[in-house]
Order: C-alpha cells, then sequence, then structure tokens
C-alpha cells in the first residue's frame, strides 16, 4: 500500500525568505538585460553613427562588466521592493534613467580605466543607497486620500482662510496663461504633428529665437512637467473628459512648438504613472519601473531595425539612457585632470575664482567635441563631481535626501497616483542636470509647491448626481452651498460620513437594521406590521369604550 506524501504549508518565516529569493533572482535578471542591452545598442546602433559627439563603446573583460551588474543589483535591492511613497517614486525613477546607466556603462564608455569606472559605480551606488536607507519605507496610511475631514482642503495663514482647490486651480490657470501666452508671443503656438526626424529642426529654430534661458525656458518646463500631468491627473481620476484632452492638447502644442524630447516622452512617462498606479490604495510592485526601460530599449531597437534607421533609438534609449552614464564618465574624467568647479560659475561665485573660462557643461561639450558651443548637461551626480570631486557625489546625495524628506512631508495625505504623476517628470530631469538647477528651472521647486497646496479630498470618480452626493460627503468645496462653504471656512460643518455613521450605529443598536434571516423576510415583516399595528389598534378599542352608545 502506498501512502500519499502529505503537504505541509510553509511556515511564515520559510515563506518570506521564499519571496526574497524571489526578488533578488527578478532584479539580478532585469539588471542584467538591461546591461547586455544598452551595451549591444551602444556598441551596434549608436557609437557607429554618433562617434562624432563623443559616444564610444570599449568592450570591457567579463569580469568587470559582472562586478558593475552586482554592484548595480545591490543597489536595486536597497530601493524599497514597494513603492509607497512619493519618495519611492523619485527615488525608481532616478536609478532607472540616472544610477543604472552610471554604474553599467562606465567600464564600456572608453573614457575611464576599468578599476575607475568601477569606482565610480562604488560611489555613485553607496551614495544612492544610503538616501534609499534614509527614507522611510512604510507609507502607511499617509498617502491615503481624506475624504471625511470637511476643513482638510481649507489653508489657512492668520485669519485668512482659502480653500486648496481654488488655490491650486488658480496658480495653474495663471502659470498656463504665462506660458502659452509668452509663447505665442516669441515662437509662437503651432499645431502639427512632428516627425521624430524634425524635433532638432524644430528645436534648433526654438533656440534661435528664444536661447537657451528667459522667462519661456523656465516656465516650460513647469507647465509640461508639472501642471499638464495635474490636470491629467484630475481628469482620470474625477473621470472628466475634457480635462484629459486639455492635458493632452497642452503638452501636444509645447511638443510641435517647440520641438522638446523630453515633452514627447513626458506623454509615456505620465500615463505609465497612471497605470502602474490605478490602483487607489497598497502602492505598487517596483518591478515595472526596472522592466519598462528594458521593454522601450528593446521596443525602439526593434522599430529602428524595422525601418532601418536609427530615430526611435536616438529620441529614447540614447537621450534618457546612454546619455546619463557616458557623461558621467565624461566628467569623472575631465575633472579627475582638471581643477574642479565648486560652484564658483554660480552661487559660490562671490567667494571663489571660477578657473574656467565657460560654465561645466560648455566646457565638457567643448571637450568632447571641439569648436562645439551646445550643452553637456549631465546628472546631478556627473555635477557633483564636477564641483567637488569625488565627495560631490555625496553632496549630491545629501541634497536629494533632504528634498525627497520634504517631499514626503509636503505631500502627506494626496493620492500616490497623482503624486507619481506630477513628480516623474521633474525626477528624469535630474539625470539631465544638477540637482540645484532642477530646482529653480526644472520643475522641482514649482511642483513640490503645486502638490503641498494641491486638494487632498474630491478624487473621487464624479457620476451624476451620485457624484454631487460623493463630492458632498468626501468634503468637496466646490459642490457645497454658499452657506455651506462659509460653515467649512469657519471649520463648523460636521462630517457627513461621520452623521451618516451615527444613524447607522443608532439604528443597529435599536434593532431596526438588522437584517433578516433567509426565507423569513417575508414572516418577519409582517410580524413587524403587526407589532407596529397593535398599540393603535388597543388606543382605538380604549376610545371606541370611552364613546358613550345611544
Amino acid at each position: 500500500m502506498t501512502v500519499a506524501p502529505v503537504s505541509t504549508p510553509l511556515r511564515p518565516a520559510d515563506a518570506a525568505s521564499l519571496r526574497a529569493l524571489r526578488r533578488v533572482l527578478v532584479v539580478a535578471v532585469i539588471i542584467a538585460a538591461l546591461a547586455v542591452t544598452m551595451n549591444w545598442i551602444s556598441e551596434h546602433l549608436v557609437a557607429p553613427l554618433f562617434a562624432y559627439l563623443g559616444y564610444t563603446y570599449v568592450a570591457a573583460p567579463f569580469l568587470v562588466l559582472a562586478t558593475a551588474i552586482a554592484l548595480t543589483t545591490a543597489v536595486a535591492l536597497a530601493l524599497p521592493a514597494r513603492i509607497t511613497k512619493p519618495s519611492h517614486v523619485v527615488l525608481w525613477t532616478l536609478f532607472v534613467v540616472c544610477v543604472a546607466p552610471t554604474m553599467l556603462m562606465g567600464v564600456s564608455s572608453g573614457y575611464l580605466s576599468h578599476p575607475t569606472a568601477l569606482m565610480l559605480s562604488a560611489a555613485v551606488g553607496t551614495a544612492f543607497a544610503l538616501v534609499s536607507f534614509g527614507v522611510p519605507r512604510d507609507g502607511g496610511d499617509e498617502q491615503t486620500p481624506v475624504r471625511d475631514d470637511a476643513t482638510a482642503d481649507v489653508l489657512r495663514f492668520g485669519a485668512l482662510s482659502v480653500g486648496r482647490g481654488t488655490l491650486t486651480w488658480t496658480i495653474c490657470a495663471v502659470y498656463s496663461l504665462a506660458t502659452y501666452g509668452i509663447m505665442a508671443a516669441t515662437v509662437g503656438v503651432h499645431v502639427r504633428f512632428l516627425a521624430l526626424d524634425d524635433i532638432y529642426d524644430v528645436r534648433a529654430d526654438y533656440t534661435a529665437d528664444v536661447g537657451t534661458g528667459g522667462a519661456l525656458g523656465y516656465l516650460l518646463t513647469g507647465q509640461a512637467f508639472v501642471v499638464n500631468p495635474l490636470i491629467l491627473a484630475r481628469g482620470i481620476f474625477r473621470r472628466r473628459p475634457s480635462l484629459i484632452v486639455l492635458a493632452l492638447v497642452g503638452q501636444f502644442l509645447l511638443y510641435s512648438s517647440t520641438g522638446f524630447k523630453t515633452v514627447l516622452f513626458s506623454f509615456i512617462a505620465v500615463l505609465g504613472m497612471a497605470l502602474v498606479f490605478r490602483r487607489r490604495t497598497g502602492g505598487a510592485s517596483a518591478i515595472p519601473f526596472l522592466a519598462a526601460p528594458l521593454a522601450i530599449m528593446v521596443a525602439s531597437a526593434a522599430a529602428d531595425e524595422a525601418s532601418g534607421g536609427i530615430t526611435w533609438t536616438s529620441v529614447f534609449t540614447r537621450r534618457f539612457m546612454l546619455t546619463p552614464g557616458l557623461l558621467s564618465s565624461v566628467y569623472v574624467d575631465y575633472f579627475s585632470q582638471n581643477p574642479v568647479a565648486m560652484y564658483a560659475y554660480s552661487f559660490l561665485g562671490t567667494w571663489i575664482d571660477y578657473p574656467y573660462d565657460l560654465a561645466p557643461p560648455k566646457r565638457i561639450a567643448d571637450y568632447l567635441v571641439p569648436g562645439s558651443t551646445g550643452y553637456a548637461n549631465a546628472n546631478l551626480f556627473a555635477d557633483g563631481f564636477a564641483n567637488f570631486g569625488w565627495a560631490g557625489i555625496g553632496v549630491a546625495a545629501l541634497v536629494l535626501w533632504v528634498w525627497l524628506r520634504f517631499v514626503d512631508h509636503a505631500i502627506k495625505g494626496l493620492p500616490l497616483r497623482v503624486a507619481a504623476m506630477a513628480l516623474v517628470m521633474p525626477s528624469i530631469a535630474l539625470s539631465n542636470t544638477s540637482i540645484f538647477t532642477a530646482m529653480l528651472s526644472h520643475g522641482l521647486v514649482i511642483g513640490t509647491v503645486i502638490l503641498l497646496i494641491c486638494p487632498r479630498t474630491g478624487w473621487a470618480p464624479v457620476d451624476g448626481a451620485a457624484g454631487a452626493r460623493r463630492r458632498r460627503s468626501t468634503g468637496d468645496t466646490s459642490t457645497r452651498t454658499r452657506g455651506e462653504q462659509r460653515d467649512v471656512l469657519a471649520g463648523q460643518l460636521p462630517s457627513r460620513r461621520a452623521a451618516e455613521l451615527g444613524a447607522r450605529g443608532r439604528r443597529v443598536r435599536s434593532g431596526a437594521a438588522r437584517p433578516p434571516v433567509s426565507g423569513t423576510a417575508p414572516r418577519v415583516a409582517s410580524a413587524r406590521v403587526a407589532a407596529a399595528r397593535a398599540p393603535r389598534a388597543a388606543r382605538r378599542a380604549a376610545a371606541h369604550a370611552a364613546v358613550p352608545t345611544s
């Protein structure tokens, strides 16, 4: 007689160990695939055609590449496994577009020796991992939308009170009018479907008309990276097609009028955040953040192979993945042999003499392509190295950590999906500039301020009269009467939801809300009717007895 084996369930500790091992294997495989894909694209597609811009490829020995992959995998495992806070969104975005390319591509860039390239990978990885460990892992209920507090959407400035929604959308409206108004007066507002091959000509025309600075240069990134994504998030949450169309048309006008590749990429990034965080609670897994760039690179390479061109790879892979890794190596190569800048060209210029005639991005552009007048803008860690050497990587990481802690505090109570859609593009901007520059001209400050004052309620879907009642029950002051709005501002309007729950509790305690037992509903209902009629019948009988008969 054979005895069937008895399966014993895994203990909680064993199940947790199995999940941890599975995560290690999945992350290691994806990081290895990223390294192989980036190296293959760099060797076969980018370096042969863009060598005149400084893109080079030198195959690294297997052990050196394996070491870089292991270091990058360790940093990925140091990041939060589940994204539950706005800072987690920034960390994972930065990892895939800045940290991973820097750590993986340095060994094959051709600008650094293998020991120096691995030292760069270790320095950037260690600094970034420390930032990750300095950010709380558990989001708890901090990103749960506020629904029952009627005063949650009121900001008080002394005796003055103003609704969050009114203030936020007024600022967005004024900001949008200024952006599109200045753009219409300078480069014009163009409605045209730009092919990817044409964006460089449009970008050159924009630079010739406006230059690299000016009011429009500061406003445009905030509009494309923060304001329009926030309007899009509002439309998606509230199921308002008009807001969705308004945001997408706004992005399209910016792209067709300026030719900015980052605006084109924002379509994918912002909508990707809406998809990843489609669940209202519980956060999201970090695996899609790792898999998304791999899928984009493979799809771009496949499209170019089919068309016989290089356009898709150039716009997406070269611009957003390979360039941050390449320029990190170039910055370390140049400023290891020349004096560091120490921000003497910027806010420390009053006290320190700057040793160059050009700012670091233009100096590096001239180093890569002699005589170039462009800007070789690098990521926050490369910029840190340009200013303080190896210690500058730690300085950039420290500033990043301070900003992340402030962001988590400022955006408390806002749905994580909204925060992710509004923060993803400013985070990507950090792969292309200094963190201080990103704060002023790439949407970090304006994005943080708008999310700080953004309404915490009113993100529930709206469908007709039921939606109006839901808005009132969630504290959305935009649907209240004027008297109710005054009560909200005065902090006197009680929570409708709390009142409903209290009434329900009283009915339960009195027995009026007990559910009928299946199959006895008619009998219970008849008994209740009879019980209700009994006192009335007794009163009638007493009254009849009291009336004298003739």
